[in-house]
């Protein structure tokens, strides 16, 4: 009797911890976006080597892989730069697009204000047919892992405003011009 008294006590004790945990009580599968299972637990990291690009399984980029992109802009005919954090941000992936959308970004570039905007980047392998053909099987390897991140477009759905790659656009009085961005990350897991 006695031996079974902790026992009893211990599991009663992680039973009542458990029900008030938020974490526990909201233990529901996530809802996959678009093609995320595709990319579930890949890790891209950046081709300068100081960042990773981590997908994780609940729609987010991993909080702790420090995934910045620059993206440079003009606004009235002055150039500025914008420095895109994508750490905890919900991600969709479209494979037949070749697209990734980081979802609701808050950004002040069109309004002053933060306002979400879904931020659309072309993700695919860099280089599509040829790696095969490189005799060395490191560079083979390098080349086949290795895929490029291109913005093409930011949509501010809440002000149905939309900024196209390249293309100037209108908003509010302000002249806005987003220039491309490439970013070569390497597959490595």
């Amino acid at each position: 009797m006695c031996v079974g008294l902790p026992i009893l006590m211990l599991t009663s004790s992680c039973k009542r911890e458990f029900d008030h945990d938020a974490d526990f009580q909201l233990n529901e599968p996530a809802k996959v976006f678009g093609d995320n299972t595709r990319l579930f637990t890949k890790i891209f990291q950046f081709d300068n080597g100081e960042a990773y690009l981590w997908f994780d399984i609940r729609n987010e980029i991993a909080n702790f892989s420090k995934p910045f992109l620059g993206q440079p802009f003009n606004e009235n005919g002055i150039e500025r730069y914008k420095r895109i954090d994508l750490r905890g941000r919900l991600y969709e992936y479209n494979e037949s697009k070749e697209e990734l959308t980081i979802l609701g970004y808050p950004l002040d570039i069109a309004t002053g204000q933060d306002m979400p905007a879904d931020i659309v980047y072309g993700f695919g392998r860099k280089q599509k047919e040829g790696c095969e053909l490189i005799a060395d099987p490191a560079q083979r390897s390098r080349c086949e892992r290795t895929f490029s991140l291109r913005l093409k477009r930011m949509l501010f759905k809440d002000i149905g405003f939309t900024l196209q790659v390249n293309e100037e656009g209108n908003y509010n009085g302000k002249v806005l011009k987003m220039y491309d961005m490439n970013q070569d990350i390497i597959l490595v897991n």
